[in-house]
């Protein structure tokens, strides 16, 4: 009887090693990696998607492994079981990836924004290639406060217009385009550009004297006419006070601040004009 039965001990042996041996050659999990390792959120409800990978001890890739996903503050910075971050509040919380007893990490930031504006929204360069005007972004958070956020600046056409990193659009070839101010991947805002290849034939403002109570606000206009006579609608300008503790300018309203004059000027790329301003 033992004979009889020895071949097939021997054989379950012999399986059983053999898949002992497979399983030691087997690769294991040896490292988890979190990308991107840091995002920055701007403002509440903003979304970032991290990924994972697992990978053995020679750096090789082992998809199909579910890592779970944690955040050590979650009323910042929230996780769900798919990687995507929302974000809830300033500050900042570290994202977690866990495979087993391997883990990996990004960093996440929130940044308080609760607007982004740009002006002007509509803007036509007058004049030949090459013709400037700065274009005026604003960044403000959940308090009204300023912020002086980097934008990044993009044109829709660079050939129809340029725009560098401070926001200032350069005149290409005829057109129009979109020159947009970004903060993130969600949180933007955008001037329409006209370029047009036209010289300015008259150049007119009025009023030339405003007197203004303290607080309050008054519309100068500014007119525009090719050599034909014809009015530029649009046409980009650049206005200034000359005391801003007096009276402030934004795109031609004009508001009194403390008792005293102040000169306001009003500027395309190739003419200025200027009115006074009494506040009392």
């Amino acid at each position: 009887m033992k004979t009889r039965h020895a071949a097939p001990v021997r054989g379950a042996t012999a399986l059983a090693l053999a898949s002992l041996a497979l399983g030691a050659c087997s690769p294991k999990p040896a490292e988890v990696r979190v990308t991107p390792a840091k995002a920055t959120l701007f403002g509440p409800g903003r979304t970032q998607s991290l990924k994972y990978d697992v990978f053995d001890r020679k750096g090789n890739p082992m998809p199909g492994l579910t890592a779970t996903w944690t955040s050590d503050k979650p009323k910042v910075a929230a996780v769900d079981p798919n990687g995507l971050v929302r974000s809830l509040a300033p500050g900042r919380a570290i994202v977690t990836a866990t495979f087993q007893a391997l883990s990996s990490s990004a960093s996440v930031e929130v940044i308080d924004v609760a607007s982004l504006t740009v002006s002007p929204a509509r803007m036509t360069l007058v004049g030949a290639p090459g013709t400037k005007m700065a274009l005026v972004a604003e960044v403000r958070d959940s308090r009204g406060n300023l912020s002086q956020l980097k934008l990044k600046w993009t044109s829709g056409d660079p050939k129809v217009a340029t725009v560098d990193t401070d926001g200032i659009v350069v005149a290409g070839a005829e057109g129009h385009t979109t020159v947009i101010a970004s903060l993130g991947n969600d949180v933007s805002a955008a001037c329409d550009v006209k370029v047009l290849h036209r010289e300015i034939g008259a150049f007119e403002l009025t009023p030339l004297t405003l007197i203004l109570k303290v607080g309050e606000t008054q519309k100068m206009t500014a007119t525009i006419r090719d050599v034909n006579g014809l009015v530029i609608e649009d046409v980009a300008l650049a206005w200034t006070s000359s005391d801003p503790r007096t009276a402030t300018v934004a795109n031609g309203a004009v508001t009194g601040v403390t008792r005293g004059t102040a000169r306001i000027s009003v500027a395309t790329s190739t003419k200025t004009l200027g009115a006074d301003v009494l506040v009392n």
